[in-house]
């Protein structure tokens, strides 16, 4: 009994310090754990609108590989959504400034748009969107061989897709144009109800290709090339400064170290343009974009193809 009653303090003391180890220990690995999601952040989600539910849409190609590119350069960890619903222009629009399924879209910019949403000011194709070729039926080529001057093209109508900044562009330089839905398009020119779709340089190979088994008796028009000062931004909502500055940050991280150009260069349709469609041997017919910003005026020429805007 004298033997046991020696060995209690010492027990008791083994039994505290037994308690405060595992306290200890349980209090570090509650540490870990509240640390653990720093170096593990959940990604970053950007959701952009799904413009079509035919497979894969090679108009989206382009735009959201330059997005991995520029997210990549500021080591960011990301998650690129396509929304549930399939949208227009004008919906896509409408639900980013709401704040409504998408966080992102690519657009053609206007001043307008600059001044309603947050634009990340770096022309995505230098320019080339706003350098625009013509599917036409292959029937009416010889009719826009004829044409020499704007005066001549305002004889033809065109088609453009409701809420384009086109449209109004177009029609500011006395150009007649139906704007009607991005699925109709085709369909309407094919069968005859309009004379032409101005497509830009760098997407119409390579939309018209996916289409020519459904419109057989369409084609790229081969002499005219009709130019204005226009390209596309990535936009975000006009609050989410935190993801525009992303963007912009990654973006302007490729162009200093050449990464951009080099994508730039390497897109199938720089390089399809390159082959098939001659822009310095077609006939230029130029028109000013009335829907310009100053600030995109104003950007450095070395964003833009040939170190100008057109």
């Amino acid at each position: 009994m004298r033997e046991t009653s020696r060995l209690a303090p010492v027990l008791r003391a083994v039994g505290m310090i037994c308690i405060l180890v595992l306290a200890a220990l349980f209090t570090a690995g509650r540490a870990q754990a509240v640390d653990a999601p720093a170096g593990a952040e959940a990604p970053l989600v950007i959701v952009y609108p799904r413009y079509s539910d035919d497979g894969e849409d090679t108009r989206s190609l382009y735009p959201l590989g330059l997005l991995r590119l520029a997210l990549d350069k500021v080591g960011v960890r990301y998650e690129l959504r396509p929304s549930e619903r399939v949208m227009g222009h004008s919906r896509a629009i409408a639900a980013l400034r709401a704040g409504a399924e998408i966080n992102l879209i690519w657009t053609g910019t206007t001043a307008e748009m600059e001044r309603d949403l947050n634009p990340i000011r770096m022309p995505l194709t230098r320019g080339l969107l706003g350098h625009r070729l013509f599917i036409i039926r292959k029937a009416d080529q010889d009719r826009f061989s004829a044409v020499h001057t704007l005066e001549d093209l305002r004889r033809l109508t065109a088609v453009q897709g409701m809420g384009w900044p086109d449209v109004d562009i177009m029609r500011a330089a006395g150009l007649p144009v139906e704007a009607l839905r991005y699925d109709l398009l085709y369909s309407v020119l094919q069968h005859g109800r309009v004379d032409y779709l101005p497509r830009s340089a760098f997407e119409i190979y390579e939309e018209l290709a996916s289409r020519q088994a459904a419109f057989p008796d369409l084609a790229v028009e081969k002499s005219l090339v009709l130019v204005y000062p226009f390209d596309m931004y990535f936009f975000t909502r006009k609050e989410d400064t935190a993801l525009a500055q992303i963007v912009e940050r990654g973006l302007l991280q490729a162009y200093q170290d050449g990464s951009f150009l080099k994508y730039f260069n390497n897109a199938p349709f720089v390089r399809q343009l390159m082959v098939n469609a001659d822009l310095e041997g077609r006939r230029r017919i130029v028109i000013p974009n009335p829907l310009q910003s100053p600030e995109t005026a104003a950007l450095p020429s070395n964003y833009w193809l040939g170190g100008q805007p057109p």
